[in-house]
């Protein structure tokens, strides 16, 4: 009987220890950003009390994290782990204020539910906290306030405040410009695998500041960081191949890049994407896939890429090309001194594209894009401009 009874026992204990392993399996995927995977242990634990797992479930829903964002929701559990003594839950509930998710937007409160983690030492809440010291928000502006804590937290190994200290000695923002200091924390992120500490090493090494100059060792923290999934490194991996700076120029190597970048969301690396695939730089010339990477490129309010587009209309190398829009696309990036929407305002003048034909129109724009330093390239520009302006034409 004792020993059925020990076999009960054992079987009951493997049993919690199976429970509590998969209570806290949501941890381990959280950390490595695997949210999807995390979120159905997470919810499981969250629903079973653990004020943790509230936390992080409310970090989930206001940022949209492996669920669909719901502000409202989050704030909400991150009352509920806060006001449980999670120093977690205060911080998100902190953010929720700071940004007005779930709730009015309040710097002050902020504030406070900040003070509250950082007593009960919250590193990310130190970090956000001393944002707000350095810009004067829900408290008076104390430089030095923001840097104590930002310190205090990169001490206790928080990464975000290692770079946030790298950028504050970097543009020298409420202290002295110091890029010894700068590179210094930048290492120190990098030393923990951060991207965003790989990308800082790239910059200062690729524009020598508080080191000696070296692209091409540059471009070795630029690929470390693009391989970690920083878009900015992809992107300016791409400039360096399609500029050839660091590396020998190519034009393939810099496609794939910005196509990587651009993939991600990088409206910049859209643009340098349509524009390869625009004049056949890297890949065959493609007027169809560069009208695609200029329109996703637009649709998130990049101006240039309106441009490309309008000009690809009046080139007439678009189905169907409606003049009117391109006169569109060419006054509302003009409105914003873009100069080749200005000069293209000029050509559709010149030519009665979308608008009636109207020679001292197309002058004026002309002279409004070459003014704001429009470089007349193509020869037929050239001759057509400098007929219609004579001596005003460079």
């Amino acid at each position: 009987m004792k020993k059925i009874l020990l076999a009960i026992l054992a079987a009951m204990l493997a049993l919690s220890v199976a429970f509590a392993a998969s209570a806290d399996g949501w941890k381990e995927l959280y950390d490595r950003k695997e949210y999807e995977a995390a979120y159905p242990a997470l919810k499981e634990a969250a629903d079973a009390g653990d004020p943790d797992a509230i936390a992080h479930l409310a970090a989930c829903l206001i940022n949209g994290l492996g669920v669909e964002a719901d502000p409202e929701k989050a704030y909400e559990l991150a009352l509920r782990a806060a006001e449980a003594g999670n120093a977690y839950g205060m911080f998100i509930a902190g953010n929720c204020c700071l940004l007005g998710a779930g709730t009015e937007q309040d710097y002050a409160k902020a504030m406070e539910w900040y003070q509250k983690a950082v007593d009960l030492g919250e590193t990310k809440a130190m970090g956000n906290m001393a944002y707000l010291y350095l810009n004067g928000q829900g408290t008076e502006q104390d430089a030095a306030k923001a840097l104590e804590l930002y310190q205090k937290a990169a001490d206790l190994g928080e990464v975000s405040a290692m770079l946030n200290l790298a950028s504050i000695f970097l543009n020298g923002q409420g202290t002295e410009q110091d890029y010894g200091k700068a590179l210094e924390w930048y290492q120190k992120a990098a030393a923990l695998g951060d991207a965003n500490g790989f990308n800082g090493l790239g910059l200062m090494l690729y524009s020598g500041l508080g080191i000696e100059q070296d692209q091409a060792k540059a471009l070795e923290y630029y690929r470390k960081s693009a391989d970690l999934g920083n878009i900015h490194a992809m992107s300016t991996l791409g400039y360096a191949y399609f500029a050839g700076t660091g590396t020998e120029q190519d034009y393939a190597k810099a496609l794939e890049w910005y196509q990587k970048a651009a993939e991600l969301g990088d409206s910049v690396a859209m643009v340098e994407t349509g524009f390869m695939f625009d004049k056949g730089l890297g890949a065959e010339q493609n007027n169809e896939k560069a009208l695609e990477y200029y329109q996703k490129a637009a649709d998130l309010g990049n101006l240039l890429a309106t441009t490309n587009i309008a000009w690809m209309i009046i080139e007439d190398r678009v189905p169907d090309p409606d003049y009117a829009k391109a006169v569109e696309y060419f006054t509302l990036a003009a409105e914003s001194g873009e100069s080749a929407a200005v000069f293209g305002l000029g050509e559709c003048y010149y030519a009665g594209k979308g608008v009636e034909k109207d020679l001292e129109k197309a002058a004026e724009y002309y002279r409004q894009a070459l003014d704001a330093g429009y470089l007349l390239v193509e020869p037929a520009e050239q001759e057509h401009v400098k007929e219609l302006l004579g001596t005003d034409a460079p």
